[in-house]
């Protein structure tokens, strides 16, 4: 599979109605966590790191899609640049 391939179909996921679907139960679900942190005073701070964890790799999973298409994206060009061999111009572009 080919780095364009990847990228059409990370982006064919991020646009998926499952992929919308997952991402709004997601978002909710991390509202609650927040709500439940911010309403629950007696919460020892080792709940709240576990909280803050799952809050963060949550947000972590919903811009999976969205990073590795960028990270894709640049090891294209890479790629492509890398193909085309070192350049002829010098630094003033002549």
């Amino acid at each position: 599979m080919t780095i364009k391939n990847d990228i059409q179909e990370l982006k064919a996921l991020a646009a998926s109605k499952g992929w919308i679907k997952i991402n709004e139960i997601m978002e909710g679900e991390i509202l609650q966590l927040a709500l439940r942190m911010a309403r629950n005073a007696e919460m020892s701070q080792q709940q709240m790191d576990f909280q803050r964890g799952s809050i963060w790799a949550a947000e972590q999973l919903l811009n999976l899609p969205s990073k590795l298409i960028v990270k894709l994206e640049g090891d294209l060009t890479l790629e492509e640049t890398m193909r085309q061999g070192p350049s002829t111009e010098n630094d003033n572009g002549y």
